[in-house]
């Protein structure tokens, strides 16, 4: 299992523990995680100059989520540091 598989896996453990997260965070850092493992499964990366980086989006979470999930904001930081080692 590579890094970022492996951080993916735990940030779904932290989402899954964290209890009360907003809905619109937990569906923004889904959707994330599914946009991620999507790229991965793909052989070749091709990504539109309209979307947002993966790792910008989860940033903007991580901020959000500070403050009241520190835990998942942690897991979410790990993720944007695999993601940007993995060059997404």
């Amino acid at each position: 299992m590579s890094d970022l598989q492996h951080t993916l896996g735990e940030l779904r453990r932290e989402l899954r523990d964290a209890g009360q997260l907003a809905p619109e965070d937990r569906a923004l850092l889904e959707s994330t995680m599914h946009d991620i493992q999507h790229i991965l499964s793909r052989d070749a990366a091709v990504k539109s100059e309209a979307e947002p980086a993966p790792g910008e989006v989860l940033e903007g979470a991580a901020v959000r989520l500070e403050a009241e999930h520190p835990g998942v904001a942690g897991a979410v930081r790990a993720l944007v540091d695999a993601l940007a080692k993995a060059g997404i």
